[in-house]
């Protein structure tokens, strides 16, 4: 009886090596660096998942609602989040990769508002902003004493609210929100051109993945991510994912190069 509960002890701990397991990831759907689509599931998605096949790990990943992905990390159900940006706030809690990729964050507004930026977050004290519940659209902007913002659980919502004039402006991700009016089935029903992006932008953010610092096991998949990542940048993987979700040439060589910009 002993000699077999002490084999079945020995094979649950085979079972769970960080050698030999499966990284459970979670993210938002962040098109179009992230799609719930199994054909094409995004270009961040299939790097990350590239990087870790490379060094002999299956990956299962789950599509959530941001602040949801963020608990299951914190939590320790999910070892990592995909797409995160950076504040001093996470990163007391988490452990940040290399960057992946860079996004530009917006202010968005309907064409016929006459609603101006100046570039001062105090000209936008009269408004009502509506973004997604824990995104994050710079430093400054989180902690700005006096404007109006109110969340929701995505930024499809938050368009929707826009659209049907119960908020006055959206922050978000540029290239995310021109995805989502492009390819959402309930945003699909308004003209593009009802929706306009205000400049200056907010912030330009890099995308990253996270694990919660007291995770038992962030210390290896942040490893195993990092060295899957220059192993794919090297054997030419990552410029072929690139390539398949129609980048150029300069569009490749900017993210190959921030890929390799940390590698040692």
């Amino acid at each position: 009886m002993i000699v077999r509960l002490t084999c079945l002890f020995c094979c649950l701990m085979l079972s769970f090596s960080p050698y030999s397991q499966t990284w459970r990831l979670v993210t938002e759907p962040f098109p179009p660096f992230l799609i719930d689509n199994n054909e094409k599931p995004g270009w961040v998605h299939e790097l990350v998942v590239s990087a870790l096949k490379s060094q002999n790990k299956n990956v299962e990943i789950e599509y959530t609602h941001w602040a949801r992905a963020l608990k299951l990390a914190q939590r320790h159900k999910r070892v990592a989040v995909i797409g995160a940006f950076y504040t001093l706030k996470r990163a007391k809690i988490f452990t940040y990769s290399l960057p992946l990729a860079t996004a530009d964050i917006v202010l968005l507004k309907r064409a016929d508002s006459e609603i101006t930026y100046s570039g001062s977050l105090y000209s936008l004290t009269p408004y009502t902003i509506s973004k997604g519940e824990d995104y994050v659209i710079s430093e400054e902007f989180e902690h700005h004493p006096q404007l109006a913002v109110t969340t929701t659980h995505s930024l499809i919502e938050s368009l929707t609210l826009l659209i049907h004039g119960r908020v006055d402006l959206v922050a978000g991700t540029k290239e995310v929100a021109l995805y989502w009016l492009e390819n959402n089935e309930t945003l699909q029903n308004f003209k593009h051109s009802e929706i306009k992006v205000i400049t200056p932008f907010l912030s330009t953010q890099m995308l990253h993945v996270i694990t919660a610092k007291d995770h038992p096991q962030s210390d290896y998949f942040q490893q195993d991510l990092y060295t899957g990542l220059q192993t794919i940048v090297a054997n030419g993987d990552a410029e072929k994912i690139l390539k398949r979700y129609d980048f150029d040439t300069n569009q490749t060589d900017k993210v190959l190069a921030l890929l390799s910009k940390n590698f040692n």
